[in-house]
């Protein structure tokens, strides 16, 4: 039965979290570690009339209106 010294088998590395007791932690490396987005290259397409235009770098396509029709444009 674990007590609240830290001697019980939960802190001793054998716990219900996969092996990992008090003090410690998971790390993960490699894909999905962080914001991924699509790159610099691509399309903003329009929601409403499927106008294209090219995606800017570091300009989100969400803030980009429509030449054509005003809607917003989303990524493709």
């Amino acid at each position: 039965m674990p007590r609240k010294d830290g001697t019980g088998p939960n802190s001793q590395g054998f716990g219900l979290r996969g092996g990992f007791g008090r003090g410690q932690e998971r790390r993960f490396s490699g894909l999905g570690g962080g914001v991924v987005g699509k790159g610099s290259g691509g399309y903003c397409v329009c929601s409403s009339c499927g106008e294209k235009a090219p995606h800017q770098r570091r300009n989100p396509c969400s803030s980009i209106k429509c030449s054509k029709c005003g809607a917003v444009m989303v990524r493709a």
